[in-house]
C-alpha cells in the first residue's frame, strides 16, 4: 500500500478539520457542519477507492 495515499488523505481531511474549527461561531451552523463532516468522510472514501484499485493491480500482476 502507498504511504503517499495515506499521507495525502491526512493532509486533505486535515485541511477540513482546521478549516471547520476556525470558522467563527456564527458560521459554524448545521449546514456548515454536515458540509464539513461530508467531505471528510469523502475522503475517507477515496482513499479506500485508491487502496482497491492497488490491491486490483497487485492481484493481476
Amino acid at each position: 500500500m502507498s504511504t503517499k495515499v495515506d499521507v495525502e488523505a491526512i493532509r486533505l481531511i486535515g485541511e477540513e478539520v482546521v478549516r471547520l474549527l476556525s470558522l467563527p461561531d456564527d458560521r459554524l451552523d448545521e449546514a456548515e457542519t454536515r458540509a464539513g463532516l461530508k467531505v471528510i468522510a469523502e475522503l475517507a472514501r477515496w482513499r479506500d477507492v485508491v487502496y482497491a484499485d492497488e490491491l486490483a493491480l497487485q492481484r493481476k500482476g
